[in-house]
């Protein structure tokens, strides 16, 4: 048995979440989506993704390609006090 008793904590599964950017659109909108459109989203291609766990920003980083994969490097982790005025 481990000496720390939260230390099970580290064996629950929690949402990540990468986001890229946002936009909005009505339902019309939405439903006239085809293949091959683009939605503009609310980020420049320069700025800096938000890496989102259990709906709180974590942590921001850079898309970056690994073989023929896209990943995430981190660039910056956010401490409690700065994700609550991020």
């Amino acid at each position: 048995m481990s000496t720390n008793p939260a230390a099970f904590l580290h064996d629950l599964p929690v949402e990540l979440v990468i986001e890229l950017g946002r936009a909005q659109l009505t339902v019309a909108d939405l439903a006239r989506l085809e293949r091959d459109d683009v939605l503009e989203l609310d980020r420049l291609a320069n700025q800096t993704l938000d890496v989102i766990v259990g709906g709180r920003l974590l942590a921001r980083g850079e898309v970056v390609l690994v073989d023929d994969q896209v990943a995430l490097r981190i660039t910056e982790m956010i401490h409690h006090e700065q994700a609550e005025t991020a």
